[in-house]
């Protein structure tokens, strides 16, 4: 990294925060809080009289520093180079009918968060659900039981940051489940790198695979184009009701008018058009740092009145117990999965890694701050690209640096 960041403040002015909102939750001084900025995310804001410049909030920040975890024999082979550690692949889908329904691909993420807490007496889940009073907002919340896992199944892509909901985990000592997305993960390892007396509060994490966080101007422009005004929202599901879903707005009063559009509508041409400038440089979209990952199987046609199928990926030893567990007890119906399934699932996720060498390489060069990112095998990701997709991944950059102002940090 060719920049020395001393507080989070630096690395937001330079573009490079996920807004997962760990630096809030690990400050001693109480000196950060989360703010949404509309058209970047959540990012967190300073008390520069309280800060003591411990430098805490940067250590276990996902943004400017990611390390691969380490890679076993164990592993399957022809995946550990662009997926990092795989033990199994799987696909299927929740027993429980509600949850797979709910569920953005087939609900296995939900549905092994209730077999942890069902069967293997975990206190409950941190995750992020809608805010009771702003259906557009996420928030950090603990869901201890089916009820409260199913209003929060689902998709949401608008800025998030559950990791501001460390500060929820007490109770008896009995750990919790975490999910979300691999920003997520990685800041929770750093945090449980940082906070030893605390680290054994969540005892399994599981991430959902990613293409970038949206900010709220993206589910405005949703908004905009299925004719409703945020007012007007009762509730927003993104995804689900089916896969890959539709997105669907209930308005208050009661209105029967269908407000909804297809996946591809919403996530392919609008939501996707807003995610965060630092989702372009992750080297991470499928959870390395997870015990389980899950994702859609994209490489399924699409039929229509499917209820959903999960890919599921198998990263630890601890994560191999409550996936089994899972299948023994009857929670998830799954079946094992050729290696090659992922890749061809998820071939954007890998031809973006393949570019993120590159594009490190264009913004040093002008002389732009980037993540420090080990163990990920970014030169050679690199160098299986084409000599057009490299050529594309250095000089288009460049270009897109100069035109979009990236090589200048944000004013105030």
């Amino acid at each position: 990294m060719s920049h020395s960041f001393d507080s989070v403040t630096d690395v937001v002015s330079w573009r490079l925060c996920l807004g997962c909102g760990a630096c809030v939750s690990v400050c001693p001084q109480g000196a950060l809080s989360l703010v949404n900025i509309l058209d970047d995310g959540l990012r967190p804001k300073a008390d520069h009289e309280k800060c003591a410049r411990c430098g805490d909030c940067i250590k276990v920040c996902p943004g400017v520093n990611i390390e691969a975890p380490a890679i076993d024999e164990a592993v399957v082979r022809e995946l550990r180079r662009a997926w990092g550690p795989v033990l199994e692949v799987w696909e299927g889908y929740a027993a429980d009918p509600e949850i797979r329904l709910l569920g953005s691909s087939g609900g296995v993420a939900t549905a092994l968060s209730l077999s942890c807490i069902e069967k293997m007496r975990m206190q409950g889940v941190l995750h992020i659900g809608a805010a009771p009073e702003d259906p557009l907002t996420n928030v950090p919340v603990i869901s201890r039981d089916r009820n409260e896992l199913l209003k929060r199944t689902g998709s949401r892509y608008a800025p998030a940051g559950p990791c501001s909901g460390f500060g929820l985990l007490n109770g008896d000592g009995t750990p919790f489940v975490f999910a979300g997305k691999p920003c997520d993960v990685v800041a929770l390892r750093q945090w449980q790198a940082l906070r030893r007396e605390t680290a054994g509060r969540i005892a399994v994490a599981i991430s959902i695979f990613c293409a970038g966080t949206p900010s709220t101007r993206g589910s405005l422009r949703m908004l905009e184009k299925l004719g409703v005004t945020p007012d007007q929202v009762a509730e927003l599901r993104y995804r689900g009701c089916g896969w890959p879903g539709r997105a669907t707005v209930k308005t208050k009063g009661g209105s029967n008018a269908d407000h909804s559009m297809t996946y591809q509508e919403a996530w392919g041409d609008i939501l996707s058009k807003h995610t965060q400038f630092r989702c372009r440089l992750c080297p991470d979209s499928t959870g390395e740092l997870a015990d389980i990952s899950c994702g859609d199987p994209w490489y399924r046609r699409i039929e229509p009145g499917d209820p959903g199928r999960s890919l599921v990926l198998v990263r630890t030893a601890a994560g191999r117990e409550v996936l089994h567990d899972a299948m023994a007890s009857g929670y998830v119906h799954l079946e094992p999965a050729e290696a090659s399934t992922l890749p061809r699932s998820q071939q954007s996720l890998l031809t973006r890694r393949r570019h993120l060498w590159g594009r490190l390489l264009a913004l040093r060069l002008l002389g732009v701050p980037v993540p420090r990112l080990r163990g990920f095998s970014l030169p050679a990701n690199w160098m299986a690209l084409p000599i057009s997709g490299k050529v594309r991944s250095l000089f288009g950059t460049i270009r897109r640096a100069r035109q979009r102002g990236w090589t200048k940090p944000l004013s105030g």
